[in-house]
């Protein structure tokens, strides 16, 4: 049986043990996350054996480059996780409270993608988020001189499955939405068209020939074969970044919807006219177009 306790001195946690909590609810150890090609691992804990899906991370912004991980409490009593090698980089978006804004954010490079606005009350943001017709939420913000968090509980309501009386999980997917597992709801992600402020949105900055009647679309069709192309095989970009960097150059047109690495990071621009086929058999992409209505 695993244990749930961490002893000082003598005892650690590395890559093939864990602890689990007394209800065998949750987990602590190290899991890797991100591509198959990735060694990267991090201090986690998760729900049973979900190890792809932790809902808190010790070193979200400094990954372990192997499995080299370790965690002990030294004879001084203090908690420290060592490990050799160079971290890898960390992902594209990160979800965070805001303690000065008192609200959820998403953000992307360290810039607001989207939003709750401030909580309201225990139960309720300004921007309309979770599905409250499945589950209960009641939010917490503790705020004084020696803290400033947020939390929440849930609770199933009558109109709740009984398939879905279980713990509320929240995950960041990879284009920066935030989903929850229980009633698949997203909230961000690619609803954020680059022009939008509905939904908790935010605009996106750019150059002043983008206007506020540009935005993404996801259109099926291709380029013709004279259209310039520049390809950038940077493996920290994702799909987001290439959007961010086709909004911010006037000349570019669109990206494709995967990268050009195998891991699909990288980016590749096209900077011509595009043709819609319409019949919806041809590869997608993220085209910038301009609204022509009002």
């Amino acid at each position: 049986m695993e244990s749930d306790t961490l002893y000082q001195g003598g005892d650690s946690l590395n890559s093939s043990n864990t602890l689990v909590s007394k209800n065998g609810l949750f987990t602590l150890g190290f899991t890797r996350l991100g591509s198959a090609e990735s060694n990267a691992s991090y201090l986690g804990i998760w729900y049973n054996n979900d190890t792809s899906h932790p809902f808190w991370l010790a070193n979200r912004g400094k990954p372990i480059a192997d499995n080299s991980g370790v965690l002990a409490i030294d004879g001084s009593g203090n908690m420290k996780l060592t490990y050799s090698g160079v971290p890898t980089p960390a992902g594209a978006f990160t979800f965070e409270w805001d303690t000065n804004g008192k609200e959820l954010v998403i953000k992307r490079r360290d810039v607001i993608y989207w939003t709750t606005g401030p909580l309201r009350s225990n139960t309720s943001f300004e921007i309309p988020f979770l599905d409250a017709a499945v589950l209960d939420f009641s939010f917490f913000n503790v705020s004084n001189a020696d803290e400033d968090y947020f939390m929440f509980t849930v609770s199933a309501n009558q109109f709740t499955a009984q398939g879905q009386r279980n713990f509320s999980m929240w995950q960041l997917r990879s284009d920066g939405g935030i989903e929850d597992l229980t009633t698949r709801r997203i909230y961000g992600g690619s609803s954020c068209k680059g022009n939008n402020k509905d939904g908790g949105c935010e605009r996106w900055s750019g150059p002043a020939c983008r206007s506020n009647r540009n935005s993404f679309e996801l259109r099926r069709g291709g380029f013709v074969n004279t259209v310039p192309i520049k390809d950038d095989y940077n493996s920290s970009l994702s799909i987001s970044d290439c959007m961010d960097i086709c909004w911010k150059d006037c000349q570019c047109v669109g990206v494709t919807t995967r990268g050009n690495n195998a891991n699909n990071t990288g980016c590749t621009f096209y900077y011509g006219s595009f043709t819609q086929d319409l019949s919806g058999n041809a590869i997608q992409y993220h085209i910038i177009v301009q609204d022509s209505s009002g």
